[in-house]
């Protein structure tokens, strides 16, 4: 079993298990408010490299997110279809809750950058993709306590925003 110890301004000193992995439940401010994410780093991780890219990523979280969701607006805005679905879903689903979730009387009310902005964050997590490089992805939801669709937003190990998709 290979510890590797991670330091980050962020989240502090993480130990990683490369057989298996790190997970754990912590608090990130982002938008002026402590959102309660699931942080987590996969098995398999050996690189130095790679190390200093989740220290560095994981101290860039607010910026990113931040990042993501200007990103996921302009794409809205622009009809991105995965994004259009993904809030066709819920909105059609989720009719009431969204309702309550954004305090009005119908689904039309709510504008697009209102549903970008209440999107939460419940999730983050490194892992390897399919050509053994690093990743940094961003699951949302737009109503965790009902929905368990995401709305997923991936980067690479620079912080480039690679791919959004839907996924449930």
């Amino acid at each position: 079993m290979a510890q590797q110890l991670i330091n980050t301004k962020l989240l502090g000193e993480l130990a990683y298990d490369t057989e298996k992995g790190l997970s754990i439940d912590t608090t990130v401010l982002l938008d002026n408010q402590e959102i309660a994410i699931d942080f987590d780093i996969f098995e398999n991780i050996t690189l130095t490299e790679d190390y200093q890219n989740i220290a560095r990523l994981t101290d860039q979280i607010p910026e990113l997110y931040q990042k993501a969701k200007t990103e996921l607006l302009q794409q809205f805005v622009e009809g991105n279809a995965t994004i259009d679905y993904y809030f066709e879903f819920h909105l059609e689903e989720l009719t009431e809750d969204v309702l309550v979730k954004f305090a009005v009387e119908n689904v039309e009310n709510i504008a697009k950058d209102s549903l970008i902005k209440g999107l939460v964050l419940s999730q983050v997590w490194f892992a390897q993709n399919d050509k053994n490089e690093l990743d940094l992805t961003f699951d949302f939801r737009i109503i965790p306590e009902y929905s368990d669709e995401l709305l997923v937003v991936r980067f690479d190990n620079t912080g480039k925003i690679t791919d959004i998709v839907h996924e449930s």
